[in-house]
């Protein structure tokens, strides 16, 4: 029998591989992962439920069919956790607020629903940035969540429980929602591998939105083949959601080995790298030496239309999400919000039409821009963020010889990829010298998140950094 130790420092595919060997069942997994997140969860605080009873009958349930016969695939029999924002049928799902502290869906969201045919056990909520409308998690009703690698420091948001608990090996993978930047900050802060997928290629029908043209679903896990496998279990059609494709789904995680030698890649300099600490900028440039040394062409680029970047982001997101907070607002609920998103909230109702209409017009000059840079180029790459994790409330970064606004900071390099929908993945590459993770990003052109996933997976092969994990005995 594996020890518990050891199942839980397993990968997804590591300890899926495990399973259908059956070197170790799926309760076996289940319980080693419960015991792990009743000795930790109170440091990181990664949670903001835990489905103790429900996760071993789904565990008893998912042996009795191996048992049968019955193999759902790679996902069969391993806990992966939820971020708050998705319905759970029969489970209070608050989006991280007390709005919604006593909702009980009806019905999963289509993600979540997805994940259990494809045999997923879903082991809890993670915590959240409330409404998603933040990027630290420090959530006024369910408390802060703690980086696993300084629990002085910020687990980045708005996805931050989803990043710590994969970071912490509390879970296996977890499901977030990135709108401006909120699977890929969490994946580099807390040093894991994250994707936006293409816009549509995954249903957000049963996630409370955020802002309806930027909202994307996606996995957080422990490496690339991780977030493969669970992306390709979480995306298709859905009629309840009319903006997801058509397209056929691939399985990523099949075609992963695909030769990256004579794939080309810009670094996108300029705008992605004014400003950025000298620690991450290094660790960035070692990453695209070992993508050269994998054979791959790099060479810097300077993208157009970078200048409306952030007038785009401070009005299309907190105008969208103001329209959806309009009814609990108009209801007089304004009160039960925590302080952080009221203050974000409220300028949005303050937002023209015609300043709305236009930032979607010079959206799409910025679109354009893009894509035509992906005509050259096979994958876009760049720092993910341009600073490792922040201490807890900090507002202002060192970045250089001056201080930069930390909220901005940390979302920019992202947001831009929410307007566009292409896909975006975050591996991480190496730590700083106070021992905090650092990412790439990787982009590539919509709907074409093999390429972003065969990159990352090759630079996973080439170094160890996706498999480092805190101290937290």
């Amino acid at each position: 029998m594996t020890s518990s130790t050891d199942i839980t420092a397993l990968s997804l595919a590591e300890v899926s591989a495990r399973i259908h060997a059956r070197e170790v069942s799926c309760q076996e997994v289940t319980r080693a992962l419960l015991e792990r997140i009743g000795r930790l969860e109170e440091t990181v605080n990664g949670y903001v439920a835990v489905h103790m009873e429900q996760v071993m009958a789904q565990a008893l349930a998912a042996d009795a069919l191996l048992a049968a016969g019955v193999d759902h695939g790679p996902l069969h029999g391993v806990p992966i956790a939820v971020k708050d924002l998705f319905a759970e049928r029969g489970i209070p799902s608050s989006a991280g607020s007390s709005i919604l502290a006593d909702w009980i869906p009806d019905d999963d969201a289509t993600t979540v629903h997805k994940l259990r045919q494809a045999g997923a056990i879903i082991i809890g909520r993670a915590n959240m940035d409330e409404f998603a409308f933040g990027g630290t998690t420090e959530n006024t009703h369910y408390g802060v969540t703690h980086n696993p690698w300084d629990h002085e420091r910020s687990s980045g948001g708005s996805s931050g429980g989803s990043g710590a608990v994969v970071a912490a090996r509390l879970a296996y993978a977890a499901l977030g929602t990135d709108t401006a930047a909120s699977i890929r900050n969490p994946s580099h802060f807390n040093g894991v591998t994250g994707i936006k997928p293409s816009f549509g290629r995954v249903s957000r029908f049963g996630v409370v939105p955020l802002a309806w043209t930027l909202d994307h679903a996606g996995p957080l896990a422990r490496s690339v083949e991780d977030a493969a496998l669970v992306l390709s279990a979480i995306s298709g059609h859905d009629t309840k959601d009319e903006t997801t494709s058509r397209r056929s789904v691939p399985d990523y995680a099949a075609n992963l080995d695909a030769d990256v030698g004579r794939l080309r890649a810009g670094i996108v300099r300029g705008y992605f790298w004014e400003p950025i600490v000298p620690e991450v900028a290094e660790l960035n440039e070692q990453a695209y030496e070992v993508l050269r040394g994998l054979g791959m062409h790099l060479e810097d680029v300077v993208l157009d239309h970078t200048d409306v970047l952030p007038a785009l982001f401070a009005t299309i997101l907190p105008a969208e999400a103001a329209a959806y907070h309009h009814r609990w607002i108009r209801e007089g609920r304004g009160g039960e919000y925590g302080y952080a998103i009221l203050d974000r909230l409220i300028p949005g109702y303050a937002i023209p039409a015609m300043d709305y209409v236009n930032a979607q017009r010079a959206r799409a000059f910025w679109e354009e821009s893009a894509k035509s840079a992906l005509e050259r180029y096979d994958a876009l790459v760049m720092p993910t963020v341009p600073y490792t994790a922040a201490k807890l409330g900090q507002i202002m970064v060192q970045v250089g010889d001056g201080e930069e606004e930390a909220s901005f900071l940390r979302t920019r390099n992202l947001f831009p990829f929410n307007l566009t929908g292409m896909p975006a993945l975050s591996v991480p590459i190496g730590f700083d010298s106070s021992r905090l993770p650092a990412g790439m990003q990787i982009v590539t052109k919509a709907w074409d998140e093999q390429t972003a996933f065969n990159v990352g997976h090759a630079y996973q092969q080439a170094t160890d950094w996706h498999t480092h994990a805190p101290d937290l005995g």
